[in-house]
């Protein structure tokens, strides 16, 4: 197919939720170098929970709050971490054939995304790509992006954040004590910035419709205006199954994820959990790092007060060793 026939573009408008995760799905499967690029723009009408591909639920999800906050939850074929999903965020979703797109991630990342950066340069926002495909305004995360290939299609995923639910995002991890909720809750909440904070006038049309204006220039391609196919519906409500996770109880007591390896905030902020033992006990530290220095600590039980201020400005990678030491001295010392 020549490189300069026209990209399609499908504007879902506010759809059902799943239809948000599995149109694009669909459209990359069916995917061949004859087939047009495709862009996707939609919302979901209705909150939902999304994992990225490889990780599990009861790995990352606490059963208990997701089930009380009644939330689907979809797991993706692309990358990107699990994530809260609501009407508040505008959905960008690129699904190009492979060979049209650049082979290296930086170079894939930066050319897709580059559109999405200038719409919010051009609100008079200081936005900028950094740290391979993380967007950012006055230095914050404002953007959830993901990648991968399905089948013979790349497929990158990004969103304009209006708001976010900051509670409902933190309160659903599964985490291993509660000092970890707080500190991850804190950070959420300090480091995910949304268009309501900087920009509260800005609507969705105004940003949808810079968006799409930009596009020619950034592709060079002209972009046509499309609806999804009947074969292309029929796809997408087979991939919905696929897609639906089973919310079933954590019965083969699964470790949580973040016991295994610490949780991306953004890209300079990830907050740790460590467990030591003593004297046939466990304890819980957690504690979040800022360009990989230790800015703020919390320990499971009392007495471990100095130690949790002696981790403060340390590097991360010497935690392990003075926790270990740590392990082997009276609590306070």
């Amino acid at each position: 197919m020549s490189i300069n026939k026209s990209i399609r573009l499908i504007n879902l408008g506010k759809t059902e939720s799943w239809k948000t995760q599995a149109v694009y799905h669909a459209l990359a499967e069916r995917m061949t170098e004859d087939s047009q690029d495709t862009i996707i723009i939609c919302q979901p009408d209705t909150p939902y929970l999304s994992l990225g591909h490889f990780q599990s639920f009861n790995s990352i999800f606490d059963y208990h709050q997701v089930k009380r906050l009644n939330l689907p939850v979809y797991s993706r074929r692309i990358g990107g971490g699990a994530t809260y999903l609501d009407c508040n965020q505008l959905f960008y979703q690129f699904i190009f054939h492979h060979s049209r797109v650049p082979v290296f991630l930086e170079k894939a990342y930066k050319k897709f995304l580059a559109a999405p950066v200038e719409t919010l340069k051009s609100f008079g926002l200081d936005c900028n790509l950094r740290a391979l495909n993380e967007i950012e305004v006055n230095g914050k995360r404002i953007a959830g992006i993901g990648g991968g290939r399905i089948g013979d299609a790349a497929v990158i995923v990004g969103n304009f954040l209006f708001d976010f639910d900051y509670e409902a995002m933190s309160s659903v991890w599964k985490s291993p004590w509660s000092g970890f909720n707080i500190l991850s809750g804190e950070a959420i909440k300090e480091r995910i910035y949304t268009l309501k904070q900087c920009a509260p006038d800005l609507s969705v049309k105004e940003v949808f419709e810079k968006l799409i204006g930009l596009l020619p220039n950034y592709f060079n391609r002209s972009i046509k205006n499309d609806k999804l196919t009947t074969e292309e519906n029929d796809t997408a409500r087979n991939e919905l199954e696929k897609l639906t996770v089973k919310i079933t109880k954590n019965k083969n007591n699964e470790e949580s994820e973040i016991q295994k390896k610490p949780l991306k905030i953004s890209a300079d902020v990830f907050i740790h959990n460590r467990k030591i033992a003593k004297k046939g006990h466990s304890f819980n530290f957690s504690f979040r790092t800022d360009k990989e220095i230790v800015t703020r600590v919390k320990a499971e039980n009392v007495g471990f007060e100095k130690i949790c201020a002696g981790l403060v400005n340390m590097h991360q990678g010497d935690v392990d060793k003075v926790l270990s030491q740590a392990s082997g001295r009276n609590h306070g010392q």
